[in-house]
């Protein structure tokens, strides 16, 4: 339809339509009206200036719901009813009024549509018509769009915040990124994240529209694989460009960071890509901001939480307990099973501090070398680690998830026990604070003292920082059992001894005892029945 000529009075009224609808929406922006209070405020003006009998605009309204608003007169006719029946433009009514609609768009982005009724027979005056339904259709739009721009980042914050609420945070993740493309297309979304307990290892989670694709603990994408064994965290750095090159002619067009307050704390990275190489728009763009900022803190929590736990157990025990959403419950809560319990103290360590290491920097360092690869023992025959006390570590075997028998747990800690002596013998002899010890205070190196039980024990999640630990006689005796321990000696409770026979395990029948001893101890009802593993 041709742009009609219009007379001074007419371009008079467009002015005023401009004017008011501008200065309306204003008022209804800072009183932060919704969109029934909005159109109540905007409507009766507009059909006093345009001469109107009525107004209608079908819309999604705050929830994403389609609703239409109207005011005035329609004939006895629904208002939605009316604009949808027949195509957008000029027409007359059954009633004899003439209804002029049109589609409300931003940027060819559909937000609604406008009806406006005259009364009688105006199709004559289409083009003049047209022309002022547009003026007010150039207004409403960008004012509908923001509506529903905000609405539709409520909505995917809803949906995300619901899905990283999931205890297993794969899962929440995958769901998150499954709402983000319900809104926007994302052919290619890369989610980097480092490690909070491994400080070397690098996760990652490839999506391809929404959908899992690759993934560091399923399918691996090998190029991606091979960047992290060769970069490692550093592939997270925010100028890093390593990320980019995997995708190779799958462009990456930007880049989103997941960041802590410094280069060091970054937490990971978002990648995203087209298949084309196209820019994502504004609107995407600040959907991924939006997403980032969410997973942000849902990876903080995250890291919190295995942080937590790896003061306990091994990464692969964490890794198999955030898979259950009910882990505590099911696995950490306190129960009484049977137990193999170690206790591990380093010889004549108060002479060696007040002798050899003297200064307290020097102590610290040096607990710390033995006590991290003791640990890191414990852990590599499936033990948890429950505290250490001075100089002296405590692992348990069982928990947390109790699926081997008690013999077993048993052998398990025994094998520990084993490779601690053999560690402390022969690597921690050779540690640069310990090349004094034969010089000074007459010992051909460092040794520890081990006690080894099985009991049952009360074991589980205690006090107010939530710490794991075991409680029982057991436990007591074991700690006796071990002071009872001389230079590089290894002590073995009779129950242990008794569950170690029904295993026919060749490491363990290779291995030599002394005669069984009994032994009183203080504060313990019956004496200590024990054997001393034989070199």
């Amino acid at each position: 339809m041709d742009t009609p000529d219009l007379t001074l009075e007419e371009l008079k009224v467009l002015r005023e339509v401009n004017r008011t609808l501008d200065d309306l929406l204003e008022e209804s922006l800072k009183a932060r009206e919704g969109l029934a209070g909005t159109f109540k405020r905007v409507f009766p003006p507009t059909l006093r200036l345009l001469g109107a009998r009525g107004i209608a605009v079908t819309t999604k309204n705050e929830e994403l719901k389609e609703e239409t608003f109207s005011h005035g007169e329609f004939g006895g006719v629904a208002p939605a009813q009316l604009i949808h029946s027949a195509g957008f433009g000029v027409r007359r009514l059954d009633t004899g009024d003439t209804l002029v609609s049109q589609s409300l768009d931003l940027v060819g982005h559909h937000v609604g549509s406008l009806g406006l009724v005259f009364a009688g027979d105006r199709t004559k005056d289409a083009a003049r018509l047209s022309l002022l339904v547009e003026t007010v259709a150039e207004e409403l739009d960008t004012v509908l769009a923001s509506i529903q721009t905000a609405a539709e980042k409520h909505q995917l914050l809803v949906a995300v915040n619901h899905s990283l609420a999931n205890r297993v945070f794969e899962i929440g993740m995958d769901g998150a990124v499954r709402a983000m493309c319900e809104q926007v297309k994302l052919p290619g979304f890369c989610l980097l994240y480092r490690d909070a307990v491994e400080s070397g290892a690098v996760h990652y989670r490839i999506y391809k529209y929404g959908q899992l694709e690759y993934a560091s603990n399923g399918r691996a994408l090998e190029p991606l694989a091979e960047a992290i064994k060769r970069f490692g965290p550093a592939l997270v750095a925010a100028h890093d460009k390593h990320l980019k090159e995997v995708w190779g002619d799958r462009r990456a067009v930007e880049t989103v960071l997941i960041s802590g307050f410094s280069e060091a704390g970054t937490l990971g990275k978002i990648l995203v890509w087209t298949t084309s190489g196209e820019s994502f728009s504004a609107y995407t763009m600040d959907l991924l901001h939006l997403l980032a900022s969410t997973l942000s803190q849902r990876l903080i929590d995250y890291n919190r939480e295995r942080i937590h736990l790896s003061q306990f157990f091994s990464t692969a025990t964490i890794d198999k307990l955030l898979k259950d959403p009910d882990y505590e419950r099911r696995y950490l809560d306190p129960r009484a099973e049977d137990i193999g319990i170690l206790f591990a103290d380093i010889n004549g360590f108060t002479r060696i501090c007040e002798q050899v290491l003297e200064r307290p920097e020097r102590i610290g360092t040096f607990i710390d070398d033995w006590s991290e690869e003791a640990v890191r023992i414990v852990h590599r025959y499936g033990g948890v680690f429950d505290k250490m006390v001075g100089d002296c570590i405590i692992g348990l075997w069982g928990p947390p998830f109790f699926s081997d028998s008690p013999a077993e747990r048993a052998a398990a800690a025994l094998k520990a026990a084993i490779d601690i002596q053999r560690f402390t013998r022969e690597t921690m002899s050779a540690h640069p604070e310990v090349s004094r010890l034969s010089e000074i205070i007459k010992l051909p190196g460092l040794g520890v003292a081990v006690g080894v039980n099985l009991a049952n024990s009360f074991c589980g999640l205690f006090g107010p920082n939530r710490n794991y630990t075991s409680f029982s006689t057991g436990m007591n005796q074991t700690a006796r059992l071990q002071s009872l321990g001389g230079f590089r000696e290894t002590l073995v409770m009779d129950s242990a001894l008794d569950a170690l026979r029904a295993l026919k395990d060749p490491q363990l029948e290779a291995l030599r005892f002394g005669p069984l001893q009994e032994t009183p101890v203080k504060n313990v009802a019956h004496p200590l029945r024990y054997a001393k593993l034989l070199d």
